[in-house]
Parts: structure tokens; C-alpha cells; sequence
């Protein structure tokens, strides 16, 4: 796994490796991928543990989340993390007020709840809402988060992982400031409580398409190096990702779980 030189030229262009996707069972490749540095000073994950979320939890996507949470459970993933973003698409049809009924239902389930970003779009459109907000912005989003998740589920979400797992190294005093637990960006879990910061080796993170993204993960799942496995709604329907777990579980020999039932552990 690639580490921090401690030195250089912060100038130059950051090296990439190739991008590779699983579909149909194998894994595909594709050009130019991001290599993401692990600081010195963070404790690395627990080897042969994934931590997984299903992301976009939303009113968006209802029908598909309980299909999800169903499908989950049937696997004996009981205890995940549900990201949860409170005003998806800047839509007042999306936000839990409008759908208390699936407000309820998360909270019935003994799955951690957390924050995932406001809207999940920036004013450019991006779906990595933070990855380009000034401070000032930053924390303004994450005060009406909180706000609505806290009216939506009566109690403060437990931590935050941005929309594309991308954010502003801001994040974490603005997290820590809204007295939340924990930030996630990229591989960097920053948990406010114990003040200390874990790395995990690589994630794989779904958008609800065919194709599953591995990028920098075949070689560490081989090797059990620690992940973050980020689910979308969609995936029950989609069967590359439902062999991917069971690939990660069965043969691999995984502990799935959730960022929070892992970092209270410690």
C-alpha cells in the first residue's frame, strides 16, 4: 500500500495506477486511477475486516432500500453503516420529512445511521458534493445536515462520510465541532473520540451500475488487507456486486460490519 515519502515536491502530479471495475465476474481495466497517500502517523484497520455501508440512503430510493436491508440480512449482514443524506438531489419530495414512514423503518433496523452529505450535488452539479466547498460553505451544509437528520431521527447522526468519499481536510474539525464521532475521507477514518486515525488499504465503492469499482482492491482482498465496501441501493438487482460479497465472506473470510461497531471495538 502506498505511504507518504515525507518529502518532495508537493507540486508534482500525483501517479496513478490503472482503474479496474469487476463485472461478469472478472476483473476489467481501464486507464489512469488516483494513488491516495496513508500519513505516517495512521494505525492501519484490522487485517481481514471490511467496513461496510450502503450509501444514498435516501426517500429517493426507497423501494430499493428495503430490498437492500432485506438482502443484507438474509447474508447475516445485520450491523452495517447507512449513510444516510437527508436532502438528496435538493428535492423536497427526497427529504424524510415528506417520508417519515422510511424514517421509521431505518430506525427499527440495528444498523448504525450516519451522515452522507446534504444534498449529494454540488452548485456545479457534482455528485461530490464537498470535494470543492470553502470552509464557510462546508460548514454551512453540514449544519442544515445535521439539523434535518436530527428532526428526521431524533438524535444525532454518529458520523460523517462524504459523498464520493471526497471532502476538504476541513471536514473533520467541522465534524468534530457537530460533536460527531467520526469522519471518513477517502481511506483516512479520523475517530474524534479516541483522537486517533485508521487507514484502510483500499475500498470498493458501488454506484449503482453494472460494473463494481475495485480499483486498488484486487490485491489487497487477497491479501485481506482492511476495506470499505460502499453498497448501493440498486445492488440487490445487481448480481456482480451480490458475488463480490460472498466472494469477500466465503472465500476470503471477511468480518463485515459497520465504521462504527468497528471503532467503538477498539
Amino acid at each position: 500500500m502506498p505511504t507518504n515519502s515525507g518529502g518532495g515536491d508537493c507540486s508534482s502530479a500525483e501517479p496513478t495506477v490503472d482503474h479496474i471495475v469487476w463485472s461478469n465476474g472478472r476483473a476489467v481495466f481501464a486507464q489512469g486511477h488516483r494513488v491516495v497517500r496513508v500519513p505516517e502517523e495512521a494505525e492501519h484497520v484490522g487485517e481481514g475486516i471490511a467496513l461496510v455501508s450502503l450509501h444514498e440512503v435516501s426517500p429517493a430510493f426507497e423501494d430499493d432500500i428495503v430490498k437492500m436491508c432485506d438482502l443484507l440480512d438474509e447474508m447475516g449482514l445485520a450491523r452495517v453503516t447507512l449513510l444516510v443524506t437527508p436532502f438528496y438531489d435538493l428535492k423536497r419530495i427526497n427529504t424524510f420529512e415528506k417520508n417519515p414512514t422510511l424514517a421509521e423503518y431505518l430506525l427499527s433496523l440495528d444498523h448504525e445511521l450516519s451522515l452522507h452529505g446534504y444534498t449529494h450535488i454540488s452548485s456545479s452539479g457534482s455528485r461530490a458534493e464537498f470535494a470543492d466547498l470553502s470552509l464557510a460553505r462546508l460548514n454551512s451544509r453540514m449544519l442544515y445536515a445535521v439539523n434535518m437528520f436530527e428532526k428526521a431521527f431524533g438524535k444525532r447522526p454518529i458520523g460523517i462520510v462524504p459523498p464520493r468519499w471526497q471532502a476538504p481536510r476541513n471536514l473533520y474539525n467541522v465534524s468534530r465541532s457537530l460533536n460527531l464521532r467520526y469522519t471518513v475521507i477517502g481511506d483516512m477514518i479520523h475517530y474524534h473520540t479516541k483522537n486517533r486515525v485508521l487507514a484502510t488499504a483500499a475500498s470498493v465503492i458501488s454506484l449503482g451500475e453494472r460494473i463494481v469499482d475495485v480499483t486498488r482492491a484486487v490485491v489487497e482482498m487477497e491479501l485481506k488487507g482492511p476495506l470499505q465496501v460502499a453498497l448501493h441501493p440498486r445492488d440487490h438487482a445487481n448480481e456482480n456486486v451480490m458475488n463480490l460479497l460472498f466472494d469477500l465472506m466465503d472465500r476470503l473470510g471477511y468480518r463485515m460490519m459497520g465504521y462504527w461497531d468497528y471503532l467503538s471495538s477498539l
